[in-house]
């Protein structure tokens, strides 16, 4: 009884609806997902429906970029209402403020003489059903143009819009505790996406003392080494395992099921 439970749809940065996706996860086999969307949490009515009429089990969720103390901490919230106003409100700003980064970085490609502009970001745009724009978008323009072309290791994507990239523009992120309060005001849990890409996770004894209810361990890029650890770590704070794919759709990316997690360590959140 496995679940994938990080996945992302076109009303973010995937390439597949939530409904598209639910069949992906059925033809699998996985007895449930979660529609894990960054900042938005459009795509979830259609998801759950979707689920419903397969008999798959279908989680709503939400992963939020945040900063904690100067490091950007991703944080996935499960079971979240996805009705709930307070919730719907506050990620209507995030996306407005991906929208200013998106065109942000859109003139410092044109200031370094790359011609892109914002017409061509909306044609690679076409199929996300939502108002999310995110760097993946800017990529994909670029590579849609010829400006970047084959690029396997990414390199391409790291010198224009990597943290050291020609173009980078940070996010204005949401401070971490107020997304744990966001998501726990809305009836979810909170968790700690891909913990193995941090240096260290001393913050997490504070973070569970704001309300942190997981952590992600089962993970494409965390090795056996570094699960066993995270379960070890799970297990002292009192926090329950997770795992997800990251599952996008898009090419070079882990496939749907890449990582799962068993229904046994997930109980508190079912």
């Amino acid at each position: 009884m496995a679940f994938d439970l990080h996945i992302h749809s076109n009303y973010s940065d995937g390439l597949c609806s939530p409904s598209v996706l639910v069949d992906l996860g059925k033809k699998q086999g996985l007895t449930g997902l979660a529609l894990t969307d960054h900042d938005t949490l459009s795509g979830l009515e259609e998801f759950r429906a979707a689920g419903e009429e397969a008999g798959v089990i279908a989680i709503p969720g939400v992963e939020m970029t945040t900063q904690y103390q100067g490091e950007e901490l991703h944080i996935l919230g499960y079971q979240v209402d996805y009705n709930h106003g307070g919730l719907r409100r506050r990620l209507e700003k995030v996306i407005d403020t991906r929208i200013e980064r998106a065109k942000e970085i859109l003139n410092k490609l044109q200031r370094a003489g790359v011609d892109l502009c914002w017409d061509d970001l909306e044609k690679v745009c076409r199929n996300t059903r939502g108002r999310y724009i995110g760097r993946p978008h800017i990529y994909l323009a670029l590579k849609e143009k010829g400006i970047i072309g084959e690029d396997p290791e990414r390199a391409g994507f790291r010198y224009y819009l990597g943290p050291e990239g020609v173009a980078y523009v940070p996010h204005k992120e949401l401070p971490t505790l107020e997304a744990l309060d966001l998501i726990s005001k809305a009836g979810g849990l909170p968790v700690l996406a891909h913990p193995g890409r941090l240096e260290n996770l001393r913050m997490l004894k504070a973070l569970k003392g704001n309300g942190l209810a997981g952590i992600e361990v089962f993970y494409p890029a965390h090795s056996p080494e570094v699960r066993v650890e995270l379960l070890r770590i799970a297990d002292q704070l009192d926090l329950f395992p997770t795992g997800g794919s990251d599952f996008h759709g898009t090419e070079g990316t882990a496939q749907m099921g890449a990582a799962t997690v068993e229904r046994r360590f997930i109980e508190a959140l079912l």
